[in-house]
């Protein structure tokens, strides 16, 4: 995809990148203007919506690093920005991990202390990492009925099922050899018995399983020497972002 880019004559640099391609550019007096299609546009207008451009509203995204200590292995918890705006979601990466705070239809700023301040999570594609404490071993599986597994042992007590499937609800997973296989999503516990809504994967007696639990809701950070931090904003009303902030700690795991 072809990029706009822009000079500033009084800092002497390339400054900013923008999606819109116009055809052409010209300045008269005070007022810029560009042309797209054989039609003209001004830009810098109040009544129409921001970072919407010939029809097309764009959002806008920056990237920054977070990088103190750069020997250190940190664990970085949350992302506070000074905004006037709980509109922003964010995509983060490390050498060892990667994260996410919200989406576009979905974001987890809150107003904390004048700051909006929102969690760190692990993404869903992240799931099945046996480094985490989301993976909760079972042990093999003693007997089976219709969508219902029973184990030798009372299942752990946190483990999460809903009555109806949904987000939050934890997954039975099982071994079969090297490879991993999808049960289905846990509805019940209790005792000794998970139930599931649907079977994916059928195991077998005596394989071993184990729930993974939503990675997005246990996850407790991201993990690694630096942070690459993408935020974005498709809010097409005025916003303000002054200043961006990561809390971070030492890690010792």
């Amino acid at each position: 995809m072809a990029t706009t880019l822009t000079y500033d004559d009084i800092n002497k640099g390339w400054v900013s990148f923008y999606s819109y391609e116009p055809e052409w550019m010209a300045h008269l007096g005070n007022q810029f203007y560009t042309f797209k299609d054989g039609n003209i546009y001004q830009h810098d207008v109040s009544d129409v919506d921001r970072t919407s451009f010939y029809g097309t509203s764009y959002g806008v995204s920056f990237t920054y690093s977070s990088n103190e200590g750069p020997s250190e292995i940190k664990l970085y918890k949350s992302l506070i920005l000074e905004t006037n705006s709980n509109t922003w979601y964010a995509e983060l990466d490390s050498e060892l991990e990667s994260g996410v705070i919200g989406s576009e239809t979905d974001q987890k700023f809150v107003d904390k202390e004048g700051f909006r301040y929102a969690y760190i999570r692990r993404e869903s594609t992240d799931s099945l990492n046996f480094n985490e404490l989301s993976v909760i071993g079972l042990g093999d599986l003693l007997s089976k009925s219709t969508n219902s597994f029973t184990f030798l042992e009372n299942v752990p007590n946190q483990i999460n099922a809903r009555s109806t499937a949904g987000s939050g609800s934890d997954k039975l997973y099982y071994k079969d050899g090297a490879d991993t296989f999808l049960v289905g999503t846990i509805t019940s516990a209790s005792g000794q018995i998970i139930t599931v809504d649907s079977t994916t994967n059928d195991p077998a007696l005596n394989d071993f399983c184990f729930v993974v639990k939503e990675s997005s809701v246990e996850s407790f950070g991201l993990r690694g020497y630096h942070a690459k931090i993408t935020l974005h904003n498709k809010s097409t009303s005025f916003v303000e972002l002054f200043a961006a902030g990561v809390e971070a700690v030492k890690s010792y795991t």
